[in-house]
């Protein structure tokens, strides 16, 4: 009598339960554990492939004529498909573990890159602050009134970190509220016939940047460009368009500033765009016949995970 439906098909549910939720999860720690069971679970299926399908009794009579070699016999495809169930299932699982750990260490990559980025940032704050409060230090020695004033712009920009959060990036539009209040700074501390000069977007968009991005640069650019002994400017540029966000900053370099070298701060800006952007991005650098040019092409999204964990 043949087998009915169901009495095919539990023996190969049984098979696959047993393997996915006894066996499998044997495979992190105790993998000989798991290859043995797993190769005595398939031995009783096969065993019992065999005892559902017994030989058929021959019957009496001269034995018949040797017909040539036919399909394979029931069970042994029955066991046969067994056996690709399991190694379905074993390939199923592991993609499954293989998406698991690929996520767990995207997250742990993440969690990496935003503490690499929030520690080159502590690095760039105070050595801009420092710098800047030694600008105020010194109009407090020349021109007490103007030194009020730059107290107050001072205490503009500190808001604007302080309040700004401390995630990887910020509003462009918050970026350059910053170098607004810092370049009414400098035009406290420097005299009248220093040229600054800054064509910002009235509006930003969405595009988000990192935090004392440009500001970095403005402040570079004030710190070796500026003398009091040959002419001086300074000239910020910031565009939007087609999804990137382009500075242009350049200024005067002159002979007695050169040897000072360009600080911390560019150094680690260069480490934060590579975190941030991977290679999608440009900085062009350029210092020639007194002048330092520093062009910056940079995304207006970055396309770093560190923002989607």
């Amino acid at each position: 009598m043949g087998l009915s439906v169901s009495g095919i098909i539990i023996p190969f549910l049984l098979l696959v339960g047993i393997h996915h939720f006894l066996l499998a999860p044997l495979l992190r720690r105790k993998k000989v554990w798991y290859a043995a069971l797993t190769a005595l679970l398939i031995i009783l299926f096969g065993m019992s492939c065999f005892f559902l399908h017994p030989r058929p009794q021959q019957r009496p009579g001269p034995p018949p004529e040797r017909e040539s070699r036919g399909p394979l016999r029931p069970e042994w495809m029955e066991l046969a498909i067994g056996i690709l169930l399991i190694g379905g299932d074993l390939g199923l699982i592991s993609y499954r573990r293989m998406r698991q750990d690929e996520k767990r260490l995207k997250e742990l990559e993440t969690v990496s890159l935003r503490q690499q980025i929030e520690a080159l940032r502590y690095q760039i704050n105070p050595h801009f602050f420092m710098n800047t409060l030694n600008n105020i230090q010194s109009l407090i020695l020349t021109d007490p009134d103007k030194a009020t004033e730059a107290v107050s712009e001072f205490s503009k920009l500190m808001r604007i970190v302080l309040y700004g959060g401390s995630e990887p990036t910020i509003p462009l539009s918050r970026e350059l509220d910053f170098m607004r209040h810092y370049l009414s700074l400098m035009r406290l501390r420097y005299p009248e016939d220093i040229c600054i000069e800054a064509d910002f977007p009235k509006e930003a968009g969405d595009a988000v940047v990192p935090p004392l991005l440009m500001a970095s640069f403005a402040e570079n650019a004030f710190k070796h460009g500026i003398s009091y002994t040959g002419e001086s400017f300074v000239k910020l540029a910031v565009y939007t368009d087609g999804g990137r966000v382009t500075f242009h900053c350049i200024n005067t370099m002159h002979p007695e500033r050169q040897d000072e070298g360009h600080g911390l701060g560019l150094d680690n800006i260069r480490k934060r765009l590579s975190l941030l952007y991977d290679t999608d991005y440009r900085l062009d650098i350029e210092e020639e016949a007194g002048l330092y040019d520093i062009l910056l092409d940079i995304p207006s999204k970055p396309s770093s995970n560190v923002f989607t964990a």
